[in-house]
C-alpha cells in the first residue's frame, strides 16, 4: 500500500523575506484549479484549501518583513 502525504513533501518556496505571497495553480490535469493566492510565512507551512498541496517557506538571505524594508540604507541597523 502506497501512502503519499503532501505534508511530508511540501513545495519549497524560496523568499528573501519572512513571508511572501504565493499562488497555487493546482496540479496537472484534473488537479488543476484557479490560482489561489495566500501569504506564506516562515515556519508556518500552508496547505492549499483546494488541492491540499503543502507549501513551505525557505528564507534565503536576511529575512525580515517585506513592508518594513528600507532599501536606501547604507548600513544594517538591528532593532530589537
Amino acid at each position: 500500500m502506497r501512502r503519499t502525504s503532501q505534508e511530508e513533501n511540501p513545495a519549497i518556496v524560496k523568499s528573501v523575506f519572512d513571508k511572501r505571497i504565493v499562488g497555487c495553480p493546482g496540479g496537472e490535469g484534473e488537479d488543476e484549479h484557479d490560482v489561489v493566492w495566500f501569504w506564506l510565512e516562515k515556519d508556518k507551512p500552508y496547505e492549499c484549501p483546494v488541492c491540499t498541496q503543502y507549501f513551505q517557506l525557505e528564507v534565503v538571505g536576511d529575512g525580515g518583513d517585506p513592508e518594513g524594508h528600507d532599501e536606501d540604507e547604507g548600513e544594517h541597523h538591528h532593532h530589537h
